[in-house]
């Protein structure tokens, strides 16, 4: 059992992937500034743009999370979870 206390880690996401349990996650991605590839680790279905999150207390709202990163599907190094 994973810890509830990480729900948004890309450590969370790589071990539900190593247990055959990332079927749930969303899988929409982007790329940072170092050109890394950053993968959603929410659950499938959360996205929505209108729930903008506020930046001031790290939570995403509807919008995508991995480890400190937060983002919409407007951005254009973003790729939507529909799109994979």
């Amino acid at each position: 059992m994973l810890p509830r206390s990480h729900p948004n880690t890309t450590a969370r996401c790589r071990v539900l992937e190593a247990l055959g349990e990332a079927g749930g996650l969303c899988t929409a991605r982007t790329v940072d500034n170092d050109g890394d590839v950053i993968v959603c680790t929410r659950d499938a279905g959360h996205y929505d743009p209108d729930d903008q999150p506020t930046f001031k207390d790290g939570k995403p709202g509807g919008w995508h999370k991995a480890d400190t990163s937060i983002w919409n599907d407007l951005g254009a190094a973003c790729t939507p979870h529909a799109a994979i």
